[in-house]
Parts: C-alpha cells; structure tokens; sequence
C-alpha cells in the first residue's frame, strides 16, 4: 500500500447504547471513533460476486492502514454521505484493511 493512495479522508462512527434513570434505552447520537486516510474504489465484479451471499449490498470500499477497533457495527462518513459498513478484508497481511460499504444517504 502506497502513501500517496490514501488520498481520501473518512471518519468511523460508533453509536452507544444506555439507559436512562427510569430504565429506558436510550440510542446515543453517533460519536466520532477515527478520522483516517483512505483510498476509495469501486467494487469490481468480483467483489460483488464475493459479496452475493451476505444480505447487504456493498457499492464501494475504501482501503485504509490496518485498525483493530474497525466493526461492522459502525458507520463511515464521506464528502457528506454515510455509508453503512457491510464487510471488513484484511489487505497485504495485516498492512491495510478494506472497508466494503453501502451508502445510507438517499
């Protein structure tokens, strides 16, 4: 992976779940995990064919340094589009990580 791929800027968000003095569940705002570089891609076919059987349809990946703390659970943003994240494939043995997502902005 080269440096000067990462020319997109993306942030993960992560929504926390408590609840409230009388017992209620209460769904936080989304609050910001990371904001990192990122190459973005178009899936190929054969992404989208790898991806056939899982219920949600990816459109895009991006590809970023390798992070742990990544899980589908989470949101990512982008010039203004949230995408929800459908997939997560380790790149280069550990050395990236490619986020497949769909967006969620109409």
């Amino acid at each position: 992976m080269k440096a000067g791929d990462l020319k997109q800027r993306i942030t993960f968000l992560s929504s926390t779940t408590t609840t409230n003095d009388i017992g209620e569940v209460v769904e936080d705002a989304p609050t910001e995990v990371a904001t990192v570089w990122a190459a973005k891609y178009q899936l190929t076919v054969k992404d989208i064919t790898r991806a056939a059987g899982q219920s949600a349809q990816a459109e895009v990946k991006f590809l970023i340094r390798y992070r742990a703390d990544i899980t589908t659970k989470m949101i990512v943003q982008h010039k203004g589009v949230t995408y929800a994240i459908t997939g997560l494939e380790e790149y280069e043995a550990g050395q990236g990580l490619f986020v497949m997502v769909r967006s969620m902005t109409a």
